[in-house]
């Protein structure tokens, strides 16, 4: 049995996958198993999984919360870490997170994001403002939390209620680390940077895509969690990820 199960779930992402899957099965920490959950990809996204993953599953319930449970549910480690097919790893990463999850009482870590198409500056820059961010955060009990960068204790996660795969509530990251840390303490580690694709804040341009990311925070902050996946990404966006752009 591995130690931890990398969960990286899928929709049309054959042109970004590839160097994904690539980082995952670079890392310096081995003891894991890799399942690729996919939502129902028209494109080779199930093909090039199959060459590196240990499993591919399937979920036909459209929606990232129901692509990321089948993963969980499917899961044989102790802990499992959720990842985004967009997005690139550094090769300590997993033994960064695992580090931190074997933690005494541990049952949560999370780093930060910067973006893969920046050069090393910009990177820098944006990782230090997502820390800044993620301490800013603490002071209402949220944490800054991203499932392309975030690990669990697996039965944490089904103690806390797991995600709510029947609600379009666009916070469910925020609310899973919320949920948990009645079972245990939550751990932010900002040497454990990913590099996600820009794609969506580039549509948007920076300063709508930072305003959009501070009402998604501000929504879990104020307990409204009214923001669902329909007022947060617009049709176009769902337009896109069915094309694979």
């Amino acid at each position: 049995m591995p130690l931890i199960t990398v969960i990286v779930p899928v929709l049309n992402e054959e042109k970004l996958l590839l160097d994904t899957l690539v980082s995952i099965k670079s890392q310096s920490f081995r003891d894991y198993e890799l399942i690729v959950v996919d939502n129902g990809s028209t494109d080779s996204s199930p093909q090039i999984a199959r060459e590196y993953a240990d499993r591919v599953v399937f979920e036909s319930n459209r929606g990232y919360v129901s692509t990321v449970h089948k993963g969980i549910t499917e899961a044989s480690a102790e802990f499992y870490v959720s990842c985004d097919a967009d997005t690139v790893y550094p090769s300590n990463w997993l033994e960064r997170m695992i580090g931190n999850l074997t933690r005494r009482n541990v049952v949560a870590a999370y780093g930060p994001i910067a973006f893969r198409e920046d050069g090393d500056t910009r990177r820098r820059i944006v990782s230090s403002l997502y820390i800044l961010g993620d301490r800013f955060s603490l002071v209402s009990g949220v944490r800054l939390s991203s499932g392309a960068n975030l690990g669990l204790q697996r039965d944490a996660y089904f103690k806390a209620g797991g995600y709510m795969i029947n609600s379009k509530v666009a916070s469910q990251d925020f609310l899973l680390v919320k949920g948990v840390r009645r079972y245990g303490r939550v751990v932010f580690d900002p040497r454990m940077v990913v590099y996600t694709s820009k794609r969506r804040y580039a549509r948007a341009g920076s300063c709508r895509g930072a305003l959009d990311a501070f009402r998604f925070w501000l929504d879990v902050a104020l307990r409204r969690n009214k923001m669902t996946y329909d007022t947060y990404y617009d049709e176009k966006y769902y337009r896109d990820r069915e094309k694979g752009q």
